[in-house]
């Protein structure tokens, strides 16, 4: 028995690191994808969570320990709702269209009630004369035990929630027995969670849908798929005409009837006109541009760092026998970065089929030292081929930044407005292998008035425009805070 109450605290501390670290996951991971994962959401959602964590701290010595097992036994029962309880919640927030603020208010409640529970333990057993003694074992086992329960989030990657809450609410089972030593409540939440968890699934598809037909505005949504990547949430909707739709941490990257456009411009055009004999494209995890590409390529190269945007991909977007026998084409899973500054090969045409710069780790795909690592990559008439997330303009906007931004990196840009694709797209070259009348004739079958500016018309629309650097990314914050503020605080 004495063993017993001497392992009892450290196991407890350690489990508790282990909730803490996978409620933060599935948390921060949840509230970024309702509000849409811009950096300055996942920064306030994060920060959210942190502070959470300080008041929990702060108050755990605040309040008698039949208040402390009380209100954790009322918390730990409420995780049990986790992660479904706030998406409906924020469900009725769109549906009554009650604003921004109760959003925030929404996102701090759960932060709050959902990590400081689990800051309370740790300074409520430090106490008496072997304080600093505890202190550093307990505080080891809950670091410890953190690290364990990221590790258990390793493991649930490119998986549903359903993989990882069951997982969750054992640990937490086990803390309830542990911190009150009561079996009634222990079997009460085990049981509980027995048989929510034989809905989980359903319960996860059905939650989500109903976010994206009252925050996304589908008449009728239906989830294909859910899961967490290592990056991000990747999740996969239909809508009731049939249409997929491909979100990333909530954001719209593409939708299954824009990809022929998009790839039309991005990839086939330009290899139709440059016939490469090698082809990288960076990014492209639906993979529907390997196709376009491969006939007029004598080796395409596809370099993707997200596996799960590969698995949507691979089951909704490009299926397995389009890219069938495709012996030319070599798939890499590596950061692109990486993949330009350890490869030895040199490429005829890079395609940058990327998301908007709304991150960091995206926006630095976007900058001039990047554009210079792929440079440094391609051939002497090597073409980068890059999609502009809009219409170039004259103005200080992303298309503009990153055009300026390409400019500073190669001697030569092409832009293409398209209205069919509506956005633009550049061409860029440090001596470009076609003109533009070599565009207008390969692409006047598929759209009439495309605009096509050459490399000494785009000058005109950058002098405003700050190109995107590596120490010059404030587009990322600025724009973020925009799409922000205007999607929840805007009045008008």
């Amino acid at each position: 028995m004495n063993r017993y109450h001497a392992l009892r605290e450290p196991v407890l501390l350690f489990l508790v690191g282990a909730c803490l670290s996978i409620s933060q996951f599935v948390m921060i991971r949840d509230f970024v994808t309702i509000l849409y994962g811009e950096e300055v959401v996942i920064i306030l959602v994060t920060a959210a969570f942190f502070m959470g964590l300080s008041i929990g701290y702060f108050l755990s010595l605040k309040f008698s320990e039949e208040f402390f097992e009380s209100a954790f036994l009322i918390i730990a029962f409420l995780h049990l709702t986790f992660p479904f309880s706030y998406r409906m919640l924020a469900v009725g927030i769109a549906r009554m269209d009650l604003g921004g603020y109760w959003y925030m208010a929404l996102m701090f409640a759960y932060a709050l009630i959902f990590s400081s529970i689990f800051a309370v333990f740790l300074p409520r057993r430090i106490h008496g004369e072997t304080a600093l003694q505890k202190m550093k074992v307990l505080y080891s086992m809950e670091l410890i035990g953190f690290a364990a329960g990221f590790a258990v989030v390793g493991l649930s990657w490119n998986k549903g929630v359903d993989f990882i809450i069951p997982i969750y609410w054992a640990l937490l089972a086990i803390v309830i027995h542990l911190a009150l030593q009561k079996k009634t409540w222990t079997v009460a939440f085990v049981l509980i969670a027995v048989v929510a968890g034989s809905s989980l699934t359903q319960i996860d598809r059905h939650t989500t849908a109903l976010l994206y037909e009252n925050k996304h505005s589908f008449d009728k949504a239906t989830t294909l798929m859910s899961i967490n990547s290592a990056y991000q949430k990747v999740e996969v909707i239909g809508d009731e005409d049939g249409e997929l739709y491909l979100y990333l941490d909530g954001l719209l990257n593409l939708n299954a009837s824009d990809l022929e456009d998009l790839n039309y411009y991005i990839a086939e055009i330009p290899a139709r006109l440059i016939k490469p004999v090698k082809t990288l494209i960076v990014g492209n995890g639906t993979l529907s541009s390997v196709p376009k590409v491969y006939p007029h390529s004598k080796f395409v190269q596809s370099v993707e760092l997200d596996a799960g945007v590969l698995l949507a991909g691979e089951q909704f977007f490009t299926p397995t026998q389009k890219l069938a026998g495709l012996d030319r084409w070599n798939l890499i899973i590596d950061d692109g970065k990486h993949f330009l500054k350890t490869t030895e090969d040199k490429f005829d045409l890079v395609i940058m089929d990327i998301p908007s710069p709304l991150t960091i780790q995206e926006a630095i795909l976007h900058t001039v030292e990047f554009y210079q690592l792929a440079r440094s990559k391609m051939t002497a008439q090597g073409v980068i081929a890059v999609q502009l997330s809009g219409p170039l303009q004259h103005n200080n906007r992303t298309p503009a930044r990153v055009v300026a931004a390409l400019s500073k990196a190669f001697k030569q840009v092409m832009v293409i407005n398209s209205d069919k694709a509506d956005r633009s797209f550049a061409y860029a070259s440090q001596q470009l292998p076609f003109n533009k009348s070599d565009v207008r004739k390969m692409t006047s079958d598929y759209e009439e008035d495309l605009e096509i500016l050459s490399s000494f018309e785009v000058p005109f629309y950058l002098s405003k425009a700050v190109p995107l650097a590596v120490d010059n990314l404030d587009l990322v914050l600025r724009r973020g805070w925009e799409r922000f503020t205007d999607r929840y605080f805007d009045d008008d």
